[in-house]
């Protein structure tokens, strides 16, 4: 299992299919705050659907192809951050991250996806890490760049979000630019 203490409030937890109430009740407090930016989040999501979300999450994990963790604080399931589309071969994979509104401007996303980071790097041996964003988001993109992500370059309407399309930006990190270390 996968499961790393930040600090003495913050830990990371591979989610389990035990966590998916609290999965769904974070998505159902926050569903306007995060539907568009999680496209799959519907007015239908169950408790069963936040059990496929975590067994998905489990299936990469076993198959060595990213992991899907809680972000922690003080026992309270605050978000998500991610590290899926791992390419073996060339030593790459993508992190993704949402957060619960009020939990918002604290650090939790940028202190848990550090985290990541140096597990990726340091434990998996990845090369290359990359975050897509809404161009629009700028908390998203604050976190890619607080971490010392460089913006690599805008994917124009390639993103279908609600009724619109929107430009990712995307980011990325190699680990000959990581700083590591505590954060």
């Amino acid at each position: 299992m996968f499961n790393c203490k930040i600090d003495e409030n913050i830990e990371l937890r591979l989610l389990e299919e035990r966590h998916a109430e609290e999965v769904f009740a974070l998505l159902e407090q926050n569903r306007i705050h995060l539907q568009a930016e999680l496209t799959w989040l519907t007015d239908q999501l169950s408790v069963n659907d936040a059990k496929e979300y975590i067994r998905a999450g489990l299936e990469r994990f076993a198959a060595n192809h990213g992991l899907r963790a809680g972000i922690w604080l003080q026992d309270n399931l605050t978000g998500i951050v991610s590290l899926h589309g791992v390419v073996w071969a060339d030593r790459k994979a993508s992190l993704g991250y949402w957060l619960g509104a009020a939990f918002q401007g604290q650090g939790l996303v940028t202190k848990a996806c550090h985290t990541l980071i140096n597990h990726s790097f340091s434990e998996l041996k990845l090369n290359r890490l990359e975050i897509q964003c809404d161009s629009e988001n700028d908390r998203s993109r604050k976190v890619a760049e607080r971490l010392g992500f460089t913006q690599e370059g805008v994917l124009r309407q390639s993103w279908l979000s609600g009724d619109r399309f929107v430009d990712l930006v995307v980011y990325g990190l190699l680990t000959s630019e990581w700083q590591g270390g505590e954060f």
